[in-house]
């Protein structure tokens, strides 16, 4: 019996040994922290980047805010040392843009980039009122709108029949004239009109002279060539000398 009785534990503990074996041979190593904090670091990065951000492609980690303004302020001067203009206009000694920030009220003041600089000199920045600093850059955005309306509604257009009567057509040309005198573009617009007589070839031709003379009196040119056909629809642009 006692044989019996140790053959079944030798053959116990053989099998309790062969399944552990097998069992730490096909387990897989848990990975350590180190190995999985920069994968879920970069994970979380790229999920929780700010739309719109641009990141630093030299520091992964910072965040650059889109410029807000027409010129860079605060933060958004990449300098790290700066030049202020003081109130009487003369350039104080290089000093550390973070100093002047630490030492400014943000919610009243703000450092705005005057001139970039380069290699060979540090950005120009001053220290403006945060009301004063908005007024700017609405005005500026005010400039810019009306330019746009300006290019838009800088091209004028006179018209003229082909057998236009000679009083109509010297009241016409003045017109051209205060136009091309304001840097207006005009586009001389010649057309048949409806209900109206056919123009002879020398009525054609003495207005095909007058627009000339009058054209040069204005001190213009053409700028493009004519567009469509005489003594039917023509086109000329024309524009003030440079």
């Amino acid at each position: 019996m006692a044989s019996l009785r140790g053959t079944a534990s030798t053959s116990l503990l053989l099998r309790q040994a062969f399944a552990a074996s097998r069992y730490t041979a096909t387990r897989r190593p848990l990975q350590t922290p180190s190995r999985i904090q920069p994968i879920l670091r970069d994970q979380i990065r790229t999920i929780y980047r700010p739309a719109g951000a641009v990141t630093n492609p030299i520091e992964t980690n910072r965040v650059v805010k889109p410029q807000r303004y027409s010129r860079k302020i605060n933060d958004e001067i990449e300098a790290d040392v700066i030049q202020i203009v003081d109130q009487n206009g003369q350039l104080e000694s290089p000093t550390r843009k973070s100093n002047i920030l630490l030492a400014m009220r943000r919610s009243e003041q703000v450092l705005v980039q005057l001139d970039p600089g380069d290699s060979t000199r540090v950005p120009v920045c001053k220290i403006m009122r945060m009301s004063d600093f908005r007024n700017e850059e609405r005005a500026k955005e005010k400039a810019v709108r009306m330019a746009k309306h300006a290019s838009k509604t800088s091209t004028k257009q006179i018209e003229l029949n082909w057998s236009i009567d000679p009083h109509d057509l010297s009241h016409r040309l003045k017109k051209l004239s205060g136009f091309i005198d304001k840097g207006r573009t005009v586009e001389i617009v010649l057309t048949k009109k409806r209900n109206k007589r056919m123009a002879t070839t020398d009525e054609i031709k003495q207005l095909m002279d007058s627009l000339r003379a009058a054209i040069e009196e204005a001190n213009a040119h053409q700028t493009k060539s004519m567009d469509g056909e005489i003594g039917k629809t023509l086109t000329i642009t024309v524009e003030k000398k440079n």
